[in-house]
């Protein structure tokens, strides 16, 4: 209606005379409804869901692909460096039967030289615990190391799993709402589609119903997404500055209310208009007044028809 205010106002003042109109539209706590071209937006927003549903679905075949070809190598890395610290122990293993027959060779000339008596005999014996000392060091320093590379590959196998998991997790949320949101467009898309085929179906009718007052120009139809507007034309409606109805009128009105009758589920809204000629008299204040009673004016003669309640 604020469309059609300003609408009026861009008219000159000679083509302004008078415009009443009448609109039904759905009860006030209805859905929104949309057109069949926003009826299609709203599906070709579906299939795009549907499509970027199919290529999330895709990335995570391929995410998942990726971190189970990571868990694989690691888990090989894994199985790689205990196969290593097994061939350490082994090397260990090996040093330390030579370390001890090295020993048992150093005990001999060790003895040899404590019965010659010799210095020689101290050396030997202090650069043999030299040895084992080193010997020892180096085995502790290379399982200390390899267990804690161990340790750490392990860690991040397991913050790699929790990751994968939690990425996982998110997706299936994902795609469980995208599920959501597609089946809730769907059944608002359906709702949508039976309203509009009402009020097309309403439409046809207030078509035929007025087709020579629309061909002459006597009437107007307009429709919205959400209402019918019926505009009747000024010059059959009302004398200029007077609120009672012509002859000219009565049986569009007539016709008008008894479509209207066939719709109880819609609501009724009557609405007067004056021209732009100033008006002040004993009757009307202004034409505020005397649109007001223009108004009251088609509704009284509106609800003549029993089959209209006044509720409505």
């Amino acid at each position: 209606m604020k469309k059609i205010c300003r609408f009026i106002k861009t008219l000159p003042l000679w083509l302004v005379a008078f415009l009443i109109g009448i609109s039904f539209a759905v009860p006030a706590n209805a859905d929104i409804f949309y057109f069949s071209w926003e009826y299609n937006s709203v599906y070709n927003e579906k299939v795009a869901l549907e499509l970027e549903l199919k290529s999330l679905k895709k990335q995570f075949k391929n995410e998942r692909l990726s971190l189970e070809s990571k868990i694989r190598e690691l888990e090989d890395n894994i199985e790689r460096l205990n196969n290593e610290i097994e061939l350490l122990k082994k090397g260990r293993e090996e040093d330390s039967k030579i370390f001890q027959k090295r020993i048992a060779e150093l005990r001999k000339v060790r003895d040899i030289l404590k019965k010659k008596g010799s210095d020689r005999e101290k050396k030997l014996i202090e650069e043999n615990k030299r040895i084992q000392r080193e010997c020892q060091k180096s085995i502790d320093e290379l399982r200390k190391n390899y267990e804690q590379e161990q340790e750490s590959s392990i860690d991040q196998l397991a913050k790699l799993k929790e990751d994968c998991n939690k990425r996982i997790e998110d997706l299936n949320t994902r795609i469980s709402n995208l599920n959501d949101e597609l089946s809730n467009i769907k059944k608002l898309s359906q709702a949508q589609k039976q309203e509009l085929e009402r009020m097309k179906s309403q439409a046809d009718e207030l078509e035929k119903q007025l087709a020579s007052e629309i061909e002459k120009g006597d009437i107007r139809l307009k429709r919205t997404h959400e209402k019918i507007i019926i505009n009747l034309d000024d010059r059959i409606c009302f004398d200029s500055g007077r609120a009672i109805l012509k002859n000219d009128v009565l049986a569009a009105l007539e016709k008008i209310a008894g479509i209207l009758s066939k719709y109880p589920e819609n609501n009724i809204i009557v609405e007067g208009h004056t021209d732009n000629v100033p008006i002040s008299t004993r009757q009307y204040r202004d034409n505020w007044q005397l649109s007001t009673a223009r108004s009251l004016a088609v509704l009284r003669y509106l609800l003549k028809n029993s089959n209209l309640s006044p509720e409505r």
